[in-house]
């Protein structure tokens, strides 16, 4: 079983980095969507919260019934917006991503829902489930890509637009949230949905709504709106500069690919955690990182990495070499390419390296210091 360390290399098989890609793809939404706002659970609204989402549910439904997860989340994560954290459809979700094999994920909601119970037995069962699902975390087990349901957000979308204009401001707030947990990536929704926090009194829900966007889609479609909205308040977004000592196949931020050329003086970003990995196949090498970012201050995300070639040859031989980021764990480097992707120990200090021929009969004990951005020839 392999297990992931922050900035460690590893060599992979190609179905492990299909689950990293998945993994760490842009879903439908980057948080389980049991964690509603404040404001979208108690507001008060004209319709019962039922009726208002009643359309989703013969959807929802039929989704779940035929375990078609990526398709049945997002409605559950609508419903449970509208219906509110404690409810049947809460529940539901929870269950709906533990059956997934998303732990992480129900046990987040789980969590929400005992928080928000009133029924102490509910409450108790909850926190059990929280403590099953948390006991043995896999590291692989990542949220899976969600399905975007664009048709039914549209629907939630229209009905708030008509809430909105009959002035029944609570009703448009969940519809538009629960258009938001369908397909948050729709473009234009998300200026109504901050107008309809300002019509209720709460401009501080809504830059807190749209930090959370930003901080889940940092390259979604309405980051740019959001980053305008957000930067006219001093310290309300912070800097997120990345860089990699080699090309990067391919780039992802918070489950999200960068497909955008990084502007030089690094990306607005809201507050928060920003986990990043850098891709090459060419290398074998799935490199992550993590940067904390603070409101009005840089941080940066660096993958520093280098090159190992194996020329390993009469006899052809195998590279052992010590976990950079775990002193004293050594990772094979596997044959299937003789140039490897490896990261560099953030102290360039020298780690150790161990090759032997096929046979073991030849073995040789070194140390090697790896540099940044080039390539370090190992053979007999």
């Amino acid at each position: 079983m392999l297990t992931v360390i922050k900035g460690a290399t590893l060599t992979w098989s190609a179905a492990a980095l299909t689950m990293v890609l998945l993994a760490t793809s842009s879903t439908a939404d980057a948080q389980p969507s049991g964690t509603t706002p404040d404001l979208v659970a108690s507001v008060k609204t004209v319709a019962t919260r039922n009726t208002l989402s009643q359309f989703l549910i013969a959807d929802a439904e039929r989704a779940a019934k035929d375990r078609k997860w990526t398709i049945a989340i997002p409605y559950y994560q609508a419903l449970a917006a509208a219906r509110g954290p404690a409810s049947p459809e809460a529940a539901r979700l929870a269950t709906l991503w533990t059956l997934a094999g998303q732990f992480e994920s129900a046990a987040v909601v789980w969590t929400t829902f005992a928080s928000a119970s009133t029924d102490e037995k509910a409450r108790g069962e909850a926190l059990t489930e929280v403590t099953r699902l948390t006991a043995n975390p896999d590291p692989f087990a990542d949220r899976l890509e969600l399905v975007p349901l664009a048709a039914p957000a549209k629907k939630a979308f229209t009905l708030g637009r008509k809430a909105f204009a009959a002035k029944q401001y609570g009703d448009a707030l969940v519809y538009f949230h629960m258009g938001y947990s369908l397909a948050p990536d729709l473009p234009g929704f998300l200026r109504e949905l901050g107008a309809t926090y300002d019509k209720l009194g709460a401009p501080e829900k809504k830059r807190e709504f749209y930090r959370r966007y930003l901080l889940q889609r940092p390259f979604g479609a309405n980051a740019d709106i959001v980053r305008r909205e957000l930067s006219t308040a001093k310290d309300s977004l912070g800097t997120l500069l990345i860089s990699t000592s080699l090309p990067c196949e391919q780039l992802w931020i918070n489950r999200q690919r960068v497909t955008t050329k990084l502007p030089p003086a690094g990306l607005l970003v809201a507050p928060g955690t920003y986990k990043g990995l850098c891709f090459a196949s060419k290398y074998e090498m799935a490199l992550f990182e993590y940067a904390v970012v603070e409101p009005g201050k840089p941080a940066r995300l660096d993958f520093v990495w280098g090159i190992v070639v194996n020329k390993l040859t009469n006899p052809y031989g195998r590279i052992s070499l010590e976990n950079p980021k775990a002193p004293g764990v050594m990772i094979d480097l596997g044959i299937s390419s003789n140039e490897i992707g490896v990261a560099v120990p953030p102290d360039k200090r020298s780690l150790k390296l161990e090759v032997k021929d096929d046979l073991g009969s030849r073995v040789e004990k070194r140390m090697i210091k790896l540099e940044a951005g080039q390539r370090t020839v190992v053979s007999w």
